[in-house]
């Protein structure tokens, strides 16, 4: 299966015959596609974060709606920044004083 011509009712086929099959097929495919980038330690993050929402949703439905919404939150604030790059305050971290012990 070659991912250059994704067809959707084949990995749609092969998730209800083959589960397992399905997950490794999913996993190399992120894998090459990840590490084929120059970005990949966000990659891999982003991907951390991916999975850990699947874990934790309790069902498909509830796992699409998270996913969903992460890639909406991720798009609106690219939006933002793109029509008002200076519009995004500057953080400025709190200097704690530290007191030597001699």
């Amino acid at each position: 299966m070659v991912i250059d011509s994704f067809d959707f009712d084949t990995w749609a086929a092969l998730a209800k015959s083959s589960p397992v099959e399905f997950e490794v097929r999913r996993n190399y495919y992120i894998e090459r596609t990840i590490s084929e980038n120059n970005d990949t330690l966000r990659l891999r993050q982003l991907q951390w974060q991916i999975d850990n929402e699947r874990k934790r949703a309790r069902t498909a439905i509830k796992s699409y709606l998270k996913l969903s919404s992460m890639m909406w939150d991720s798009f609106i604030a690219f939006r933002d920044a793109m029509e008002n790059p200076l519009s995004r305050p500057i953080q400025q971290a709190k200097i704690i004083q530290f007191r030597r012990k001699d």
